[in-house]
């Protein structure tokens, strides 16, 4: 790896030779360290190195349905892969992937799979037909093998059903973002925002999501460039507006975590394009119809968004393990050539303290587990009041949406009666719904501060843990011969073994909030959350089924009860309505009960408190015992080496000496690049 002074890694060209530049740096350095008897170091750096192998970015394309999606997926990729009419067509997930030979692979929901060609594609995965749409109804997900210029960045593509098409199709697009790099938001410059998109933003979008997200305003090019301008700038704030409205509502107008982020939001990502005009132009090779659909620079926006902000954290990671793993190797080397010119007894001393030295961390790493412990135990308590009210909460927003409810004689006609339940019982779900999932991203976000504050924290232990790496391998001292250009691996030693935990040991954590923050949906804690808080898992009739869904069932089964009762009018209408709406809400709120007791609900999000703290602690445990293990059995090793009067061959110091100063070379570098992506991320928090 060839030293440079600046990093560029804004295109996927760049990006990908980043990751190829630090993979072969890891190789190199998990070479070094099987040759120095580092088994668990070099065992951590292949798993690195197998992860880094199998990354991939991947972009879901969203949307009310009929926004153009599918056409704007080809225009991504130059040609039209994918179906798309004016009729709602997308009826599946459909993954578009990388490969020379373009073919189907089709994923049914009964766990089978079939390869078909891709001529057949719209088989499978539209609505265009009713056979195909049948069809559709038995498929998981389509995947794509397709030659394109997009894909070979490792990127891949899908497309999802329209969001406001049918319940079943929204469920299904919600399902996946929770797993995505990125969402690209279609929205019609000819009606922007309708009143589902608008609900959409403001309920199911995490406050956390607009930096990954970029809205697409399609269907340019048919506006003046007045009317586009003010389009974009409508669609800009409306964003701002809802998503500011959302985060005072998750972190409280007055917390610091608001004010955080009210100065961080930025502005959103909302670019006007014309896909279909994009597409053709592609097809053409005609640049200037290219240019004029704006296209370009949404390409450009999503490429840096992926291998920028995106790809730092990737990049960070191979960063950190190329640190800590070069530091772990050196400090082998200065130990071993050292204790082998030591006399005896002197490094039996030596070689005791640093044994101490050994346990002294580890004693100290329980202690902060305790700690640990403890912050759980506190974010737990703090959050007892929002688990105390939940169902109080559920249940009063289903009886405001009742008493608020619009009704008129009329409406309790028997032949009418159907209907209203049909339209008040939607209405209490969606209210619902929202209401916990308003619940879910504030019990998630005190998770999350609590989390923070803790990594935060450990900092102290992080640093001691170095310290205590620099003092065994000072009772040991670093012989200036490995330094034959000046003293650089000194230097670098000096600066990365009192550094190289920088992010280290808690990247994981930064991590796991990265692909699974978009538009409802955290990995780990909130892949739960969308099930227990949204669809709380209470078994009724062998179906799990979510507080709406309970709820409905109840009104419905009820509903021949109401229609005949008040099939007699003895009742003046307002007390009839009064009357109908009492029995409503005592059926609701019997509901409730039921669920409240069948699903335990406090104990659920314990659980997840105290899983989403253990993991900080088995991030913690993975990380410090690699290098731990490691520096014990060096010691051992040579202790065995000492006992027996063995010396070290001229050859044998020669290459541990060019191992050194190669992977000193390579920390001055990597150390560099590591600043650089501190830079961009701490800019993006």
């Amino acid at each position: 790896m060839e030293q440079t002074q600046t990093f560029d890694f804004g295109s996927y060209a760049a990006f990908k030779e980043t990751v190829g530049d630090l993979t072969d740096s890891l190789g190199q350095l998990r070479e070094y360290a099987a040759s120095l008897n580092l088994d668990n170091t070099a065992r951590s750096i292949g798993d690195i190195i197998d992860k880094a192998a199998g990354e991939h970015f991947e972009v879901a394309i969203v949307g009310e349905f009929k926004r153009g999606k599918s056409t704007l997926i080809n225009a991504i990729l130059g040609q039209e892969v994918l179906p798309a009419d004016v009729l709602p067509a997308t009826a599946t997930l459909n993954r578009v992937t990388y490969s020379k030979e373009p073919y189907v692979e089709v994923e049914y929901k009964d766990g089978s799979s079939e390869r078909v060609d891709i001529d057949r594609l719209a088989d499978y995965v539209t609505k265009l037909s009713y056979d195909s749409e049948k069809k559709a109804e038995t498929v998981k997900e389509a995947t794509v093998y397709y030659d394109t210029d997009f894909c070979k960045n490792n990127v891949d593509i899908i497309d999802t059903p329209g969001l406001n098409d049918d319940e079943q199709m929204t469920n299904v697009t919600m399902s996946i973002l929770p797993e995505i790099d990125a969402a690209v938001f279609v929205i019609s410059a000819n009606s922007p925002f309708s009143q589902f998109e608008k609900e959409f933003l403001e309920n199911k979008m995490l406050t956390s999501d607009l930096g990954r997200i970029i809205f697409a305003v399609n269907c340019f090019g048919t506006f003046s460039k007045e009317d586009e301008d003010r389009i974009v700038e409508t669609v800009e704030r409306r964003i701002c507006s809802y998503v500011m409205d959302k985060a005072k509502k998750v972190m409280g107008e007055s917390s610091k975590e608001f004010g955080v982020y009210k100065r961080k939001i930025g502005k959103p990502k909302v670019i006007g394009v014309y896909a279909k005009k994009a597409l053709m132009a592609k097809e053409a090779g005609d640049m200037q119809m290219l240019e004029e659909s704006n296209f370009p620079r949404f390409e450009s926006v999503l490429e840096t968004m992926l291998t920028k902000e995106r790809g730092s954290i990737t990049l960070q990671i191979l960063a950190n393990k190329i640190i800590s793993s070069g530091s772990e190797i050196i400090n082998s080397i200065v130990i071993h050539e050292n204790a082998l010119v030591m006399e005896t007894d002197e490094f039996m001393e030596k070689y005791q303290l640093a044994i101490e030295e050994i346990e002294g961390i580890r004693t100290k790493k329980r202690e902060e587990f305790v700690r640990i412990n403890n912050a759980a135990n506190k974010v737990f308590e703090q959050l007892q009041p929002i688990l105390d009210d939940y169902w109080v909460k559920i249940e009063d927003t289903a009886m405001q949406v009742i008493d608020e409810y619009q009704m008129s004689g009329e409406d309790l006609k028997r032949e009418k009666l159907k209907i209203v339940y049909e339209k008040l019982t939607q209405r209490i779900k969606e209210n619902i719904e929202n209401k916990a999932q308003l619940i879910c991203e504030q019990i998630q976000n005190d998770i999350n501060v609590g989390l923070s504050e803790e990594a935060v924290r450990l900092q102290s232990f992080q640093d001691e843990f170095f310290e205590s790496l620099n003092r065994i391998q000072e009772l040991f001292s670093v012989p200036r011969q490995y330094s034959r250009n000046g003293g650089t691996v000194d230097s670098i030693i000096g600066s990365v073994i009192g550094t190289g935990g920088i992010g280290g040991l808690f990247i994981g954590f930064r991590e796991a909030g990265v692909k699974g923050a978009l538009l409802g949906g955290l990995t780990g804690l909130t892949t739960w959350l969308a099930t227990s808080f949204l669809l709380v898992t209470t078994m009724v009739g062998g179906v799990f089924l979510s507080p709406a869904g309970l709820c409905i069932m109840a009104l419905a089964g009820f509903a021949g009860t109401f229609t005949g009762k008040f099939a007699v009018d003895k009742f003046l209408v307002q007390e009839r309505i009064d009357k109908f709406k009492a029995n409503v809400k005592a059926s609701v709120s019997k509901q409730f009960h039921e669920m409240k007791i069948n699903s335990d609900f406090t104990e659920s999000v314990r659980k997840q408190v105290y899983n989403s703290f253990a993991g900080l602690k088995s991030q913690i445990e993975e990380e410090t015992e690699i290098i731990l293990k490691d520096t014990q059995k060096t010691l051992d090793d040579l202790n065995e080496v000492k006992q027996q009067k063995k010396t070290m061959s001229d050859n044998e110091k020669i290459r541990l000496q060019n191992i050194a100063e190669s992977v000193g070379s390579m920390l001055a570098e990597t150390y560099n690049l590591h600043k650089t992506l501190t830079e961009i991320l701490s800019d993006e928090e």
